[in-house]
């Protein structure tokens, strides 16, 4: 037993030294500017793909957002791939001139073969590089109306891929949705900010995103539970540039109960975690073998690494051997049976103190990036004070899924909110 804490002491302070160059990230995210770009040399053309499932109550408005945008239509195209749909997503986006095509395979229902499947028909029908770039969005989004001219500046200073700015369209319906507009906005100051300030690539979290067809030109093949991670581990490994574009916004819709926060986490942890298994040797390979994205693979390696999922597992197996070990020792059976009661106050101060502790970390996203936030002032400091709920339910949901055989289910996006409408609402 005393062996295992030291050697669990030991491990805690390699990994607090592999990541302390976060520590620069959080600071330059705080206290930076986000990076801006020169204008484009060149107006890039787009192939807009949109996957949607029974979205018949919000597509149009992400249509209605993408005819408002302040870029040239004629160097604009929508594809739309009706996966499995049952309701009226078809039509509705066949009358805002978008091309549909409408896929009922309900054995491969999942994002990532949608794609696989779109892209497919985008080949033989028109052909992947003819156009430069496709922006890939679901159904709920919403566009700022600068957002395509925004990222074209991003794409057209990197040539790969270039990610928007993720905002929350349904923030204030409740601490829930509140939490996950959170849990992007933290992402932004501790991650996307910071690498792009110092020019490394980030990452793709969903959707709001723009990629080189010359990086398609073999197909759509990323096709796990959490797609987007696929595509961005694999890409980075390769040498793919990943930007973060701040100046161009977009919005979606969050979950705003508690199952369905609980099925879709359930999914980001076990697709997370397939990732991991399936990428982080390219990534090893990368650290060791390019100068050029050697950190970008590195800093990668430690965003996918389970690092609260093996400390959590970790911690368990320790608990559960010292309680063993106790009961099978003659000299103190009785101690060992009322060990773990001994030892729920003190976790139970462990707890506070890491809930005061999101708290204030959250209670500064916040106040960092509150000119995105549409909430009113005194909903906004419940919010920050509950979040911690959605940030520790995190590695218990990581634990469940390595035993639940997890499928990739659409969450229900019911609303219909236009863009002119959260222009309205925006916090001065």
């Amino acid at each position: 037993m005393e062996f295992m804490g030291k050697l669990g002491s030991v491990l805690l302070t390699v990994y607090t030294v592999l990541v302390a160059y976060r520590v620069v990230f959080y600071i330059l995210g705080f206290f930076s500017k986000g990076k801006t770009y020169p204008e484009a040399k060149k107006l890039h053309t787009y192939g807009i793909v949109i996957a949607a499932r029974n979205e018949e109550r919000v597509i149009g408005k992400l249509l209605e957002s993408i005819r408002a945008q302040d870029y040239d239509p004629a160097l604009l195209r929508v594809y739309v791939v009706a996966d499995n749909c049952t309701d009226g997503t078809a039509d509705i986006a066949r009358s805002y001139g978008a091309r549909v095509y409408e896929r009922h395979d309900p054995q491969r229902a999942r994002k990532g073969w949608a794609l696989e499947w779109l892209f497919e028909q985008i080949r033989r029908d028109y052909g992947i590089e003819s156009v430069d770039a496709y922006l890939f969005f679901d159904a709920d989004n919403l566009l700022a109306r600068d957002f395509i001219s925004q990222l074209n500046r991003a794409f057209d200073h990197s040539g790969d891929i270039a990610v928007g700015y993720r905002n929350i369209k349904n923030f204030d319906t409740n601490f829930i949705s509140a939490s996950y507009g959170i849990h992007f906005y933290e992402a932004t100051v501790s991650m996307h900010r910071p690498r792009a300030i110092l020019g490394l690539s980030t990452h793709i979290a969903g959707t709001g995103y723009a990629m080189s067809s010359r990086l398609l030109r073999d197909g759509w093949h990323w096709t796990c539970l959490t797609e987007d991670t696929q595509l961005c581990l694999s890409g980075i490994a390769r040498g793919v540039r990943i930007e973060f574009c701040e100046a161009a916004e977009f919005y979606d819709e969050q979950p705003y109960t508690v199952p369905v926060m609980l099925r879709q986490r359930l999914r980001w942890a076990k697709g997370r975690l397939a990732c991991f298994f399936l990428l982080f040797p390219q990534l090893i390979r990368g650290i060791f073998t390019s100068r050029e994205r050697k950190f970008s693979c590195y800093d990668m390696l430690f965003y996918i690494l389970p690092y609260s999922l093996i400390s959590a597992l970790a911690s368990v197996i320790y608990s559960v051997a010292k309680f063993i070990s106790g009961l099978l020792a003659a000299q103190a059976p009785l101690e060992a049976l009322t060990a773990p009661f001994a030892a729920l106050p003190g976790l139970l101060s462990a707890l506070a103190v890491s809930w005061l502790g999101i708290v204030a970390e959250g209670a500064l996203v916040v106040l960092r990036e509150r000119r995105h936030i549409r909430c009113g002032a005194g909903k906004l400091l419940l919010y920050v004070l509950l979040w911690p709920f959605f940030a520790l339910t995190g590695v218990p949901v990581s634990i469940v899924s390595l035993f639940m055989r997890v499928r990739w289910k659409p969450i229900r996006h019911d609303k219909s909110i236009a863009i002119e409408e959260l222009e309205k609402t925006a916090v001065k």
